[in-house]
């Protein structure tokens, strides 16, 4: 009984939405042809299936009904609740990056010219900075240079006073030889002299015929022997 009266309370604002329908369409096609006469009886369509609504009272099967709680696996109850909260970072990661890539773009839409205007002016200042420090560093190791310069002259030039110095006093001791040398070759035994230093040594004889003891006394032997 319920089911008919809904059925009945559906089909007639049907009814009068379908009459309201082709009441216009006659009216736009007047000129053209008759309109067509009204159904003389109601136009039934078949029931929609829909929802209780909130007003309705409960099925008489349903009254004092108590329902039993759906069982809980505490296993999977977990690991859904660590699905969606990953799930639920996820997209939340994702809502950001895409809000942050609109904002992005509305800044760069809205002050784009102006951080152009402010990133030539900035270029320009870091290109005046950097020819200007490029200018120092270069005068600074041009200046090392010439210090590194000077520094090897100077080392240089000593070197050659010292090797000329050891080469001076390498010719003092060659000069001092070679006079010792002049002077020892006066006692040389010559051919010219021969019969002089025989005679010489036959006048002063010489024994060498003698020892030393540990504590270095000279040990001679007797004469005549």
């Amino acid at each position: 009984m319920r089911r008919d009266r809904r059925q009945v309370r559906l089909a007639v604002p049907e009814c009068l939405a379908a009459r309201a329908m082709l009441g216009a369409v006659g009216r736009l096609g007047r000129s053209v042809r008759p309109p067509a006469p009204a159904p003389s009886l109601p136009l039934l369509l078949p029931p929609a299936r829909g929802r209780k609504s909130r007003h309705d009272p409960p099925a008489k099967s349903k009254i004092g009904r108590l329902r039993t709680p759906t069982p809980v696996d505490p296993v999977e109850m977990y690991l859904l609740t660590e699905r969606y909260k990953s799930y639920r970072q996820i997209v939340r990661a994702l809502r950001l990056e895409f809000m942050e890539e609109i904002w992005k773009k509305t800044y760069e839409e809205k002050y784009g010219r102006l951080k152009a205007i402010q990133d030539a002016e900035e270029h320009k200042q870091l290109m005046a900075w950097n020819q200007a420090e490029n200018a120092r560093q270069q005068a600074l190791r041009i200046s090392r240079f010439q210090r590194q310069e000077q520094e090897q002259e100077r080392l240089r030039a000593q070197e050659e006073m010292q090797k000329a110095q050891e080469m001076e006093a390498f010719l003092r001791e060659k000069e001092k030889e070679v006079l010792q040398l002049q002077e020892d070759a006066k006692t040389f035994i010559t051919k010219d002299n021969l019969e002089e230093k025989i005679e010489a040594a036959l006048n002063n004889p010489q024994n060498y015929n003698w020892a030393l003891t540990k504590e270095g006394h000279v040990i001679r032997p007797p004469r005549g022997t």
